[in-house]
């Protein structure tokens, strides 16, 4: 012999469907889902009643437990949605605060490495400065050993190894050029 089901609950989780749905559907809409808040906290209220009279009274609950997950859903993305746009709202307060907070970090920063960073730059500024005359000495002597083995040459032997230079530059160039082309 089967049991019979009740349908204690079921006008309970009906009404809790159609709320959930509400609260779902206004939950997607921009700047007032979180109005969705008011149905959906509603319809769960009402499947948490029906869900207890099915069960006291052995009626189905498929219906109900459908409409207590869409309800949930729907008061959950309304809620998110209200946190963002709060957020959104105090933007200026939390912007002044990180503000603040970043300038007091930047200012004990300064006074506890400033010196040191100082030094560093420093240091390196005057590295720089000698590799640029050692590179500079170097560049000097280059050119004049050049210049020395250039003179050495015939005029005819000059000019093709002034066009063999010449030509290797132009076939460079137009490679960089076809490739900031196909770059872009």
């Amino acid at each position: 012999m089967e049991e019979q089901k009740s349908t204690a609950g079921q006008g309970l989780g009906i009404a809790g469907l159609v709320l959930g749905i509400i609260a779902l559907i206004l939950a997607f809409i921009p700047c007032i889902g979180w109005v969705a808040i008011i149905p959906g906290f509603i319809a769960i209220a009402l499947c948490i009643v029906g869900l207890t009279q099915a069960n006291k009274a052995n009626g189905a609950k498929g219906i109900i437990i459908a409409a207590l997950v869409i309800s949930i859903l729907g008061t959950s993305i309304a809620i998110l949605q209200g946190l963002f746009f709060a957020g959104v709202a105090t933007e200026g307060i939390w912007k002044n605060k990180i503000e603040k907070i970043s300038k007091e970090f930047e200012d004990e920063f300064e006074e506890e490495f400033g010196e040191e960073l100082e030094k560093a730059f420093e240091e390196v500024e005057e590295a720089l400065e000698e590799v640029g005359e050692d590179l500079e000495d170097t560049l000097e002597k280059l050119e004049e050993g050049i210049e020395d083995t250039f003179e050495e040459l015939s005029d005819e032997e000059k000019a093709k190894r002034l066009g063999r230079a010449t030509g290797k530059a132009l076939k460079e160039f137009v490679k960089e050029l076809q490739d900031t082309i196909d770059d872009q």
